[in-house]
C-alpha cells in the first residue's frame, strides 16, 4: 500500500469521523476544554480543507512529509479515542468518535506492516 493510497483512505475515514464527532457533541465532551459547536465546526472545516488541498495539489510544498504527518496524526487520533474510552470511561460509556476511530488504527497498521514487509 502506497502512502498516497493510505492518505486518501485516512482522509475519507476522517471525513466520516468528523461527521460522527459533530453529530455526537464531541465539542462538549472533549476532556481538554469545552468549545462551542460553531468553533468546532470552523476548526473541522479549516482542518479538512487544508488536508484536501494537500490531497488535490500534487505540487503542494512538503506534500510527502505532510501526508506522512497526517497518517501518523490519524493513528494517534484513533489510539487517543480508544484509550479515552477504555481508561477514562472504563469501557462503559460511548465517547464521540469511537465508532470511526478504530479504522484509523487499522488502516495505519496495515500500511505500517505492509511497508515493513516490503523492506525485508
Amino acid at each position: 500500500m502506497l502512502l498516497e493510497d493510505v492518505f486518501s483512505l485516512l482522509l475519507l475515514i476522517q471525513f466520516f469521523h468528523s461527521i460522527e464527532e459533530l453529530s455526537t457533541n464531541f465539542y462538549e465532551r472533549f476532556p481538554v476544554f469545552r468549545m462551542s459547536f460553531r468553533f468546532f465546526l470552523f476548526f473541522e472545516l479549516i482542518f479538512s480543507g487544508f488536508w484536501i488541498a494537500v490531497w488535490f495539489v500534487h505540487d503542494f510544498p512538503f506534500r510527502i512529509e505532510l501526508m506522512t504527518f497526517f497518517t501518523l496524526l490519524m493513528f494517534a487520533n484513533g489510539i487517543w479515542h480508544i484509550a479515552w474510552f477504555l481508561f477514562c470511561e472504563k469501557g462503559k460509556r460511548y465517547i464521540p468518535g469511537l465508532i470511526t476511530a478504530p479504522f484509523h488504527v487499522i488502516v495505519f497498521s496495515i500500511f505500517y506492516f505492509s511497508s515493513m514487509y516490503r523492506l525485508m
